[in-house]
C-alpha cells in the first residue's frame, strides 16, 4: 500500500455495510489495533473473518471489503509501528453527531479489548504498568454514554481528549508489549 493512501472511516463503513458485515467500522478498527498490539503484527487471516463473518468469499461486495480491509491492516500496522505517533483511530468525522461519535468510540474500545483477548491479553493486571492502566481505562470508556443535557462544547473537548488519550495509549501498549521486535535503529525485525 502506498503511504499517501489514507483509508477513511466512510470508505470502510460503506464497504462493510454493502457486504452486510458482522462488525461495524469502529469496532473492526479497534479489534485490528488490539490484535496488532497483542501479537506484534495482527493476524489478518483471523481478523477479516471476524469482521466479514461467513459471507460467500466469491461475492463481489465481500471481495471488495476484503481488499479494503487488507489495505486497512497495512495502513494501521504502519501507523502503529512507524515511531512517528501517526496512528489515527478510524472514527466518524466531526460532522457526525457527538452522541454517535461517543457510541462509536465505545465500540472502538470494545473492539480493541476483543482484539487483545484473542491473544489472552485482556486482563489489565497481567500487562506492564502503563499498558494495564490504559487497558483498564478502555474498559471504562467502552461503557461510556452521552448525556444530552451536558454542555456540547465541553463534551466536544472531552471527547477529543479521550480520543487522543486512546490513540497514544494504543502506541504505549504496542511498545510495552512489542518493544523487543524493534532493533536499536527502530526497524521492525521480521
Amino acid at each position: 500500500m502506498k503511504k499517501s493512501t489514507k483509508i477513511s472511516f466512510n470508505q470502510v463503513d460503506d464497504a462493510l455495510r454493502r457486504a452486510n458485515a458482522e462488525a461495524d467500522t469502529a469496532e473492526a478498527h479497534g479489534m485490528l489495533c488490539g490484535m496488532i498490539c497483542a501479537t506484534g503484527r495482527g493476524d489478518i487471516n483471523s481478523w477479516i473473518p471476524q469482521i466479514i463473518g461467513d459471507r460467500d468469499p466469491r461475492d463481489v461486495l465481500v471481495k471488495e471489503s476484503h481488499k479494503l480491509l487488507m489495505d486497512l491492516h497495512d495502513q494501521t500496522f504502519e501507523q502503529i509501528t512507524d515511531g512517528n505517533f501517526a496512528l489515527k483511530l478510524l472514527l466518524p468525522s466531526d460532522d457526525t453527531s457527538l452522541d454517535q461519535r461517543i457510541l462509536d468510540l465505545g465500540e472502538w474500545c470494545q473492539g480493541f479489548l476483543f482484539g487483545m483477548s484473542l491473544s489472552n491479553l485482556s486482563d489489565p493486571k497481567k500487562l506492564p504498568d502503563e499498558a494495564g492502566e490504559v487497558l483498564a481505562d478502555m474498559v471504562d470508556i467502552s461503557k461510556t454514554g452521552y448525556d444530552a443535557g451536558d454542555d456540547d462544547e465541553e463534551n466536544e473537548a472531552a471527547y477529543n481528549e479521550i480520543v487522543e488519550y486512546i490513540r497514544i495509549g494504543v502506541l504505549v501498549i504496542y511498545n510495552e508489549l512489542n518493544g523487543h521486535l524493534h532493533s536499536a535503529e527502530g526497524q521492525i525485525l521480521h
